[in-house]
Formats: C-alpha cells, sequence, structure tokens
C-alpha cells in the first residue's frame, strides 16, 4: 500500500532552464541534498491568477517527491513525500 505525507517545506531548488522548460535537477530539503534522476511527471495548475508547476521526481537513493515552483514568488516547496 502507497502512502505519502503531504508537507509545505520551503526548499533550495537548482534547476534548468532550457527551451521554456523547467527542470528540476537537486534540491535541499532539512540539511540534505537530494539529486533528481528523474522526472516522473509535471503538471501545472493556477491559485488565483498564479501558476504552479509541480514534479514528481525520483532521487538517486529512489525516494519519490513532489515539488512545487510558484511562479508568483518564485518559490520552491516540497509537496508530498512517498513513505513506505
Amino acid at each position: 500500500m502507497e502512502m505519502y505525507q503531504e508537507l509545505t517545506d520551503s526548499i533550495e531548488v537548482i534547476a534548468l532552464f532550457e527551451q521554456g522548460t523547467l527542470r528540476p535537477c537537486r534540491f535541499r530539503w532539512r540539511g540534505k541534498v537530494h539529486k533528481v534522476t528523474r522526472i516522473t511527471s509535471d503538471w501545472q495548475s493556477s491559485a488565483g491568477e498564479i501558476r504552479l508547476r509541480y514534479f514528481a521526481v525520483i532521487d538517486s537513493v529512489a525516494d519519490c517527491f513532489q515539488l512545487c515552483y510558484d511562479e508568483g514568488n518564485c518559490n520552491w516547496t516540497l509537496a508530498k513525500i512517498w513513505v513506505e
């Protein structure tokens, strides 16, 4: 049974903007750096006039996370983490 924990933790992200595409490469959460090895999906939603961009990612030790980029204030948050 797959479970996840919802969060709103602020994170630092190194991302690549390439040909109009945003791609997170690594992020720091609670003092630990996670290297993104795969983006499994990405999507967008709106909060009023603000566009939120979400990325489901897997890090180098196969942990799964959902990152959120708020285009209104240019901040990243960790929205979910999958736990066993």
